[in-house]
């Protein structure tokens, strides 16, 4: 049995499959949008339907006549129906080449930290997990998943 196939088994296991290609979802989206990306920002997926911000009501617009086009687009390249629905709304939207002048994230992310209830959880969720390895890489996985989580909510 492959390492990839009893990591899949152990996601469905716990319900964790379906977060994980949410989080490959907002990956495609610049991807699926392609010129309109720079004036958009992927930012949740709640009750299969993405949230994404963009500049303006044009924008906003212009997205929405193609909204069918791009849930088909970001299921077929997910390998699975992640996504019912987009929901385009006028909010912040950080240009890339600034986001790279203004912010080092990589030392923001090693800076962020997670407190004991956090790995509590954590730890709690991989317990039932018996090999080691992948016992302790979903452990990895879990706490940079939620220090990502922790800095996008200070909007980082």
């Amino acid at each position: 049995m492959h390492i990839k196939t009893v990591l899949e088994d152990t996601l469905d296991q716990f319900g964790l499959s379906a977060k994980i290609d949410e989080c490959k979802a907002l990956t495609l989206w610049n991807d699926v949008a392609s010129t309109m990306a720079c004036r958009t920002q992927p930012v949740s997926i709640s009750n299969s339907r993405m949230i994404v911000n963009v500049t303006d009501s044009v924008v906003l617009h212009t997205l929405s006549l193609y909204k069918r086009k791009y849930v088909e687009k970001i299921n077929l390249l997910a390998g699975r129906d992640v996504i019912k629905d987009i929901i385009f709304r006028i909010g912040k939207v950080e240009k890339k080449d600034q986001v790279i002048k203004d912010k080092n994230y990589i030392e923001e992310f090693r800076g962020t930290q997670l407190d004991q209830s956090e790995f509590e959880k954590i730890d709690d969720i991989v317990s039932a997990v018996e090999d080691d390895e992948i016992r302790d890489s979903l452990r990895n996985l879990f706490i940079n998943q939620s220090k990502l989580s922790k800095m996008r909510r200070k909007g980082l």
